[in-house]
C-alpha cells in the first residue's frame, strides 16, 4: 500500500470547527460493492470525520433507498436513473444530488457460446428479469431498434440473474458490465454484451446519490460536506484504483466480495472506461440533457407510471437533478 497524503477538510459552517459532527444516513441500493468505492475510501481514511460528518451506512434490506430517503429514514440513497424518474412520477419526492459515473454501463448479456449475435436473436429468449416495471419496455425497444418484434420470456426464476444465466435457466440478463461482467469473466465465463448506449437507447446516470428536494436547504452544509469528502473517496478511486481496493476490502466484511478480484478488476474497469468525471467538470457533475433524454425515452415507452397505474406522460425534467451541492467544476 503506498503512502497516502491526507488533505485536511475545513468542517462545514463557518464557526463550527469545534461543532458536535452532524449525523448523515446513507441507504445502500444494494450490498457493498464497487459502485459504493469512494464511500469506503472516505470512511477508511477518515475524511467524513474531517468534514464534521459521522456517516451510518444503512445495510441493504426490503424496502428500497428511493422509499427511505422520501420518507425521511435516510439522508442520502443511492439509486438510478430509473429510480428517480419513478419515485418522480409517483410523487416520492427524491431527486439525484451527484452522479457516481458520467455514463451508463448497462448492458444485455448473453453466453458467447450461445449464438445469440445482436439483440434482434433475443426474440423468443429467456429473459432473467429482477422485477423492475422498467425491464420490458427497454428490452422490447432494443430489441425493436435492432430490428426484432421485441417479444421474449420473462419467466419467475428463483436463481439470481447472472447464476440463471450461467447455469443456463436464462438466455440474457441485465447486466452493469464493470460488475457482473467483471464477476463472469472471473468465473471463467465469456459473455456477449448489447450496450444500452449503442443500439438506441439515451445515456444515462446510474448510480446516483439521492436526497429529498425539500432538505436540500435546511440540511445544505451538512449534505455538502458529505459530497466533497465522497468525491475525495472517489477521486482517490479514480487515481489510486488498486489502493483503494484495498481500502474497501479490508472495509466490509469478507463475504461482500468471496472473489476479491472482482472489486479490484471492477474499479480498474470504470477507470478505463473514464467514467468517475467528465473532462473539464468534477466529481458527480450532471447535465440536464442526460436527465431529460432518458426520463423522457422512459416515458415515452410506458416504463413509468403514476400511482393510479396509469402511464405518465410528462415530467419536470429539470426537477430530477441537483448541482448546487456539489463543488464547482473545474
Amino acid at each position: 500500500m503506498k503512502h497516502l497524503i491526507i488533505l485536511p477538510l475545513l468542517a462545514f459552517g463557518s464557526g463550527q470547527a469545534a461543532s458536535l459532527p452532524a449525523t448523515v444516513t446513507l441507504a445502500l441500493d444494494w450490498v457493498p460493492n464497487v459502485n459504493h468505492i469512494g464511500v469506503y475510501v472516505a470512511l477508511a481514511n477518515g475524511w467524513y470525520k474531517q468534514a464534521n460528518i459521522t456517516l451510518r451506512v444503512l445495510p441493504y434490506g426490503a424496502t428500497s433507498p428511493d422509499v427511505l430517503v422520501a420518507a425521511g429514514r435516510a439522508d442520502v440513497g443511492v439509486s438510478s436513473a430509473e429510480g428517480v424518474t419513478s419515485a418522480a412520477a409517483s410523487g416520492q419526492p427524491v431527486v439525484s444530488i451527484a452522479a457516481i459515473y458520467t455514463t451508463s454501463t448497462a448492458a444485455f448479456a448473453v453466453l458467447a457460446k450461445s449464438g445469440i449475435q445482436r439483440p434482434r436473436d433475443l426474440d423468443g429468449k429467456v429473459y432473467a428479469a429482477f422485477g423492475a416495471p422498467y425491464e420490458t419496455p427497454i428490452i422490447k425497444r432494443l430489441i425493436m431498434n435492432d430490428g426484432g418484434r421485441g417479444a421474449f420470456n420473462s419467466p419467475v426464476l428463483n436463481t439470481f440473474g447472472l447464476d440463471a444465466l450461467l447455469s443456463g435457466k436464462a438466455d440474457f440478463m441485465w447486466i452493469f458490465e464493470g460488475v457482473e461482467g467483471v464477476e463472469a469473466r472471473r468465473k471463467g465465463f465469456a459473455l456477449r454484451h448489447f450496450p444500452l448506449t449503442k443500439f438506441g437507447i439515451p445515456d444515462a446516470y446510474t448510480p446516483v446519490f439521492t436526497a429529498r428536494p425539500d432538505r436540500l436547504a435546511p440540511d445544505r452544509e451538512k449534505l455538502r460536506a458529505f459530497l466533497r469528502a465522497t468525491a475525495r473517496g472517489y477521486e482517490f478511486a479514480r487515481t489510486h484504483p488498486q489502493d483503494a481496493a484495498a481500502l474497501m476490502l479490508r472495509s466490509v466484511p469478507k463475504t461482500a466480495f468471496p472473489d476479491p478480484g472482482v472489486l479490484r478488476e471492477g474499479v480498474q474497469y470504470f477507470v478505463d472506461r473514464g467514467a468517475y468525471a467528465r473532462p473539464g467538470h468534477s466529481w458527480g457533475w450532471q447535465t440536464q440533457k442526460m436527465w431529460t433524454d432518458y426520463p423522457r425515452f422512459l416515458l415515452r415507452s410506458g416504463a413509468v407510471r403514476r400511482p393510479n397505474g396509469q402511464p405518465a406522460s410528462t415530467l419536470n425534467y429539470a426537477a430530477l437533478f441537483t448541482n448546487t451541492l456539489l463543488s464547482p467544476s473545474h
